[in-house]
């Protein structure tokens, strides 16, 4: 009676799907801390993210992670999409939350890079907002600021003496069902369900943050956690001339400090 009992009440605390979200990184190799805690940019109060999912880095000179909030309810949760908005903006931004470090790396290289990262070049229809269907509750914007405070926390650690490369991208993971809606040139509502999509969050946190958050559904987090294994290995082999110039810099100002 009792064990049922407290598996009932894990299942609405969402506890499950934290855990099969780090289960699915952990397998795609990625090394995963769960409740997770950062600093709040706004309040410098420690808060507490479901996931932070690394790709495994020795030299901590590019940090890539993924930054995931896990949003547990049975209600449907909508991505509202439209064909222009990323028109005219910066694929680099949208791309994920950068240090200033790999922010430079990535506009320098944006160019050629675009033909090899499907994720930056953003091929696919991209949401503007993302609601729950049938809730007063606006959980979604709640759990889009909580991940993108989180991303920011990520990066800024990045930027600091060393200037290392650090690349956040954020994360929101739901059990529930998700459907895209956009409007069609004769001006109809279009409803589509789907297993994944994205959407523009932009916003001062209190730095500019302009990054496209993934939503993934529970039942495409093995398909997704491989994309992420792919889309992580790309960057490290796209940057691996920077990450050795700074491994030098790095052995220069040693030698200067031992001087």
């Amino acid at each position: 009676m009792m064990i049922s009992k407290v598996r009932e009440w894990l299942e609405t605390q969402g506890f499950p799907l934290e855990m099969r979200s780090a289960a699915a990184f952990r397998m795609a190799g990625f090394e995963v801390a769960q409740s997770a805690y950062y600093v709040d940019p706004e309040t410098g109060k420690a808060r507490e993210i479901d996931v932070i999912a690394r790709d495994p880095d020795h030299l901590g000179v590019l940090n890539i992670g993924f930054i995931v909030e896990c949003k547990s309810s049975s209600k449907p949760w909508v991505l509202l999409c439209s064909p222009d908005t990323l028109v005219g903006y910066n694929r680099a931004f949208a791309f994920a939350a950068l240090s200033d470090k790999a922010k430079d790396a990535l506009l320098d290289r944006l160019v050629d890079m675009l033909p090899r990262f499907s994720w930056l070049r953003k091929d696919g229809l991209t949401g503007y907002a993302l609601r729950q269907a049938f809730s007063d509750a606006d959980s979604a914007y709640a759990a889009a600021i909580s991940v993108a405070k989180a991303c920011d926390g990520f990066v800024r650690e990045c930027d600091g003496k060393y200037r290392a490369l650090a690349f956040a991208f954020p994360v929101i993971v739901v059990d529930g069902p998700l459907v895209r809606c956009l409007l069609s040139d004769k001006g109809d509502i279009v409803l589509e369900e789907a297993e994944q999509g994205e959407f523009l969050f932009t916003g001062r946190l209190p730095h500019y943050f302009g990054t496209c958050i993934k939503v993934v559904t529970s039942s495409c987090l093995a398909k997704f956690t491989t994309e992420a294994r792919e889309v992580a290995s790309q960057l490290r082999s796209e940057l691996k001339s920077v990450e050795i110039e700074i491994v030098e810099s790095w052995r220069r100002l040693g030698d200067r400090n031992s001087h």
